[in-house]
């Protein structure tokens, strides 16, 4: 086992601090205060290649993996992008790069792969108003109609939909029949320019730079040739792209967590408090020593369930174990951060509060922390589906 980045990997996170060194904190505060989508940073990190990071070479990418993504993806978080910073990667590499490159056929991916190397911004159209979380209850259709389909139906919770150049679609293109529930489902690239689509933003607590919204199919039409994989398998194709998803967004709130941890350390030392640094009293911190080993702890099992997959193995168990410890523990240092910081934790000039409205969205998506603990409960435990 080697617990060492690799030279390359440090390299990609020290040109993503340089990255962050132009975009730190009040940067991200007046994202969040307008509502506006990162669109500086997000052009930097496309420059960069880290768009294409998992977009093969002769596509124009750079032919990694999930280990790269992570690494990045943490040092996006702590160094300034919190929560926001970070999740910018699943727009680019995980719902492009992933999707596209593993249920693509090669015309597929000579048309799409080196648009997401250059940048085009991907969503995923998954979550439904009345659907949630239970994806086989989806009720978005795409009916047939010659050498094209017809969608027509609601997402909820699309994260960058209202910015973005494609979104990845779920849509039942079979009724829910006798058999399983997961039947019958497809998955296909939607141009967002297409006639009969309308995206609404949904005012939020957090992450409110990037924009969830949702999303109004309409008797939009698009080509057969937009079908990614096999008609009626796509719940199944969607897998893997979750388990990315999955993987992304444990590093999100832990690196947002550490981002909080260093603030209030940073806080612990400088002020004073009956005489001395509120930082030398063991009630403060200990638990902030405690939060330093749970981040690390839970570091872990992100570079674990990465290279799993990346090695082509199952990673659903190292996936979801991930996401699930990396939310609490990211969400535990950020509650913390404002404790320590006392009434300043409150005030948005210190940053913790946001970091605090924004990690908290890690426990509730993109699975919950009660679905996490129901796949291991029947799928590695094997006690009685609770669900």
């Amino acid at each position: 086992m080697d617990f060492t980045l690799s030279e390359e990997q440090q390299m990609m996170q020290r040109l993503t601090r340089d990255i962050c060194s132009d975009y730190g904190l009040e940067y991200w505060r007046e994202k969040d205060e307008a509502e506006e989508f990162p669109h500086e940073i997000w052009d930097d990190l496309t420059e960069a290649g880290f768009m294409g990071l998992t977009v093969p070479q002769e596509y124009g990418g750079e032919g990694l993996g999930m280990e790269e993504v992570a690494a990045v993806g943490l040092a996006l978080g702590r160094n300034g992008g919190g929560v926001s910073g970070p999740n910018l990667l699943t727009l680019g590499p995980v719902f492009g790069g992933i999707s596209l490159n593993e249920h693509g056929n090669e015309e597929q991916k000579e048309r799409w792969l080196p648009e997401v190397a250059d940048g085009a911004v991907i969503s995923l159209g998954l979550t439904e108003p009345d659907a949630g979380l239970d994806t086989a209850g989806i009720k978005t259709t795409a009916e047939r109609d010659g050498d094209e389909y017809v969608l027509n139906g609601t997402k909820i919770w699309t994260t960058g939909a209202h910015v973005s150049d494609y979104i990845v679609t779920l849509a039942r293109t079979s009724p829910m029949g006798d058999g399983s529930r997961h039947e019958g489902i497809s998955l296909f690239v939607v141009p967002t320019d297409n006639d009969g689509i309308t995206t609404n933003k949904i005012d939020k607590l957090s992450m409110r730079c990037l924009g969830s919204c949702e999303v109004v199919f309409d008797d939009v039409r698009v080509s057969e040739d937009t079908l990614l994989g096999e008609e009626d398998r796509g719940f199944y194709h969607v897998l893997g792209t979750l388990n990315t998803e999955r993987i992304t967004w444990s590093a999100i709130p832990l690196a947002a967590g550490e981002l909080a941890l260093d603030l209030a350390v940073d806080y612990a030392g400088e002020r004073e408090a009956f005489e001395r640094p509120i930082g030398k009293n063991q009630g403060v911190q200990f638990p902030l020593a405690e939060s330093k080993i749970e981040l690390e702890t839970a570091k872990l099992m992100i570079y674990k369930a990465a290279s799993l997959y990346d090695a082509g193995e199952d990673c659903s168990m190292e996936a979801n174990a991930a996401k699930f410890m990396g939310a609490r523990t990211g969400f535990k240092a950020c509650d913390q951060a404002v404790q320590t910081l006392g009434g300043m934790g409150f005030a948005n000039e210190y940053h913790v509060e946001r970091l605090f409205r924004d990690v908290r969205l890690a426990r509730v998506a993109p699975v919950s922390d009660e679905l996490v603990k129901a796949f291991v409960g029947s799928n590695v435990l094997g006690l009685p589906r609770s669900y």
